[in-house]
């Protein structure tokens, strides 16, 4: 992590000032250049990370799921034709590293046996429920993306219980849900009939790209969340 108090918040300034305007292309851009804008602001979200080096292990963590979040990316944004089942296993990877970032942050064993419980009663019951409403359709795809968003779901309702110890990461997980449920409900026009003049579907697909409007922030806030400038306890790596 950075000594240099003055030359971290430069960092950060420079940081938030890249990331806004990165957010204001993607909205402004199209095709290969959107594409290219996007995917720069997942990546310059991971390398920032690095001003945060520590032998610590949220620092370890974090670093982990922001990597596996730019691999993910790269088959969705990146490739062509997009490779959906390795994204989602990235994907799932990234909040398997948060997940565990908010468990070792917990302060009792009985917290964190619980949290296990419920955790993996979660997953079961999503793998579970996916098999039962898709039936013969269901296929790894769908398995783990059932996967992911449950896992993504209790990350958030995790985080907001720790909001004290990082707001910054509560706020990013929220919007890394606000940003996937906005996918997910464009999925769903695949298999229910939307009509075009219709509030949801204008809302889809306007003009504005409302995903990645939750996306660039949330990657932003996660990165931030680990700053100097955060009052957080990181458990070091034995």
């Amino acid at each position: 992590m950075l000594k240099n108090k003055k030359l971290n918040l430069i960092l950060v300034a420079l940081f938030v000032a890249l990331e806004t305007a990165l957010f204001f292309l993607v909205q402004t851009t199209s095709g290969d250049t959107c594409d290219a804008v996007s995917y720069s602001a997942v990546v310059l979200a991971c390398l920032f990370m690095l001003t945060n080096l520590a032998k610590t292990k949220n620092y370890a963590l974090m670093q982990i799921g922001l990597i596996c979040t730019v691999m993910a990316d790269l088959f969705l944004v990146v490739l062509e034709p997009m490779k959906q089942l390795p994204a989602m296993i990235f994907f799932s990877g990234t909040q398997i590293c948060y997940f565990l970032r908010l468990y070792f942050n917990q302060k009792s064993q009985k917290e964190k046996n619980i949290h296990l419980i419920i955790r993996a009663g979660v997953s079961v019951f999503a793998i579970i429920l996916t098999i039962i409403v898709l039936k013969d359709g269901t296929d790894a795809l769908s398995l783990v993306s059932m996967f992911y968003y449950a896992n993504l779901i209790l990350n958030v309702i995790v985080a907001f219980t720790q909001c004290k110890i990082s707001i910054l990461f509560s706020l990013g997980l929220l919007l890394f849900l606000c940003c996937d449920t906005v996918v997910g409900l464009r999925a769903m026009t695949d298999y229910i009939q939307i009509e075009n003049s219709s509030e949801l579907a204008s809302s889809l697909f306007g003009t504005l790209n409302w995903a990645w409007i939750f996306y660039v922030p949330s990657q932003s806030l996660i990165a931030l969340s680990l700053t100097k400038f955060k009052n957080e306890t990181n458990t070091k790596i034995a």
